[in-house]
């Protein structure tokens, strides 16, 4: 992550920890105006143009903000990342700020695959068994993967839970071969 986008996260993390605006809000607001900004050729070239006047340029992105009902202080940061020319790094920012929300609240992300769609209650006993065992809040997503045959695998930053039949074939397999 770039030192520059760490900076405006950190910065954003601030305001929240003083608690100017809620993080969850804020992280909203801030994928739904990377988003706009990146499906926008037209607007980054309006917003990186020198040749456009700030007063145009503010107008624009006023009606950015109106457009998402963007909070004031979001807004405002879009303005200040604007005059900086670091509209550009919205996506980095956002990244980085995801990071630093996560890493405050004591969240871990966890990506979790199964062989077929979970119920609700196989969700929530998968989430509180790993949730126990790292001792850190979940925030979970989940996919299926039919080669797994049954039971889940498990991706936690860089540690993999593999509780699959597919990992335990593997694993089966390995040891005949390695005996």
């Amino acid at each position: 992550m770039a030192v520059i986008e760490q900076r405006y996260a950190q910065a954003l993390t601030d305001l929240v920890a003083r608690g100017d605006i809620d993080a969850d809000k804020l992280r909203l607001e801030l994928a739904a105006l990377t988003q706009a900004v990146e499906s926008s050729p037209a607007l980054n070239t309006v917003l990186a143009s020198p040749a456009v006047a700030w007063e145009k340029k503010l107008a624009v992105l006023d009606a950015l903000a109106a457009r998402l009902q963007l909070s004031r202080l979001t807004r405002n940061f879009l303005v200040v990342a604007a005059q900086r020319g670091r509209v550009s790094l919205l996506a980095g920012i956002d990244r980085a700020f995801e990071q630093l929300r996560l890493q405050t609240q004591g969240i871990v992300k966890a990506q979790i695959l199964s062989a077929r769609e979970l119920g609700q209650a196989e969700r929530a006993a998968i989430e509180r068994q790993l949730a126990q065992h790292l001792g850190r809040k979940l925030e979970t997503q989940y996919a299926t993967d039919t080669a797994l045959v049954g039971g889940f695998l498990a991706r936690v930053g860089d540690q993999v839970y593999d509780g699959s039949i597919r990992g335990r074939l593997d694993r089966l397999r390995q040891n005949l071969l390695n005996n």
